[in-house]
């Protein structure tokens, strides 16, 4: 009987160990002409090689200041590693041609983005409020 016990707790947490990782919403402040987006765009407007909206407005960009779980769904999602993006971030200060995106803890992120005209971050999905639009989620 106890090995039994012991064989479904096993089980189950190796079902939960696959569930780890949260569910990341990008968000966007209302005025964003996006309702929809893909990770190539992401990519673009994350490694500032897309620096305006079609509508012409700046790009105000939020990135998470510490590296957590959705952080790395996120960079993972564009096909990056964080330290990578930071690398392209350092290139763009430096030359002139953009800069990084500004840094916010997660229970900020959702305010700055709310009261930001034309930006965008991420945050992980249980933390998005009707303050800011969802433009994409990745699982």
């Amino acid at each position: 009987m106890k090995h039994l016990f012991f064989l479904c707790t096993a089980l189950l947490f190796a079902s939960l160990a696959g569930t780890s990782h949260a569910q990341v919403a990008v968000i966007a402040h209302e005025d964003v002409p996006v309702e929809q987006t893909d990770a190539e765009t992401l990519e673009d407007v994350y490694l500032l090689e897309q620096n305006k909206w079609d509508n012409g407005s700046k790009i105000v960009r939020f990135d998470l200041n510490a590296e957590n779980d959705t952080k790395t769904a996120f960079y993972d999602h564009l096909g990056q590693s964080v330290s990578d993006a930071k690398k392209v971030w350092l290139r763009k200060k430096l030359s002139g041609e953009a800069q990084p995106p500004e840094k916010a803890s997660p229970g900020q992120v959702v305010d700055k983005v709310s009261t930001t005209s034309a930006a965008i971050g991420y945050v992980s999905a249980d933390a998005v409020t009707d303050a800011v639009k969802v433009i994409a989620t990745i699982e």
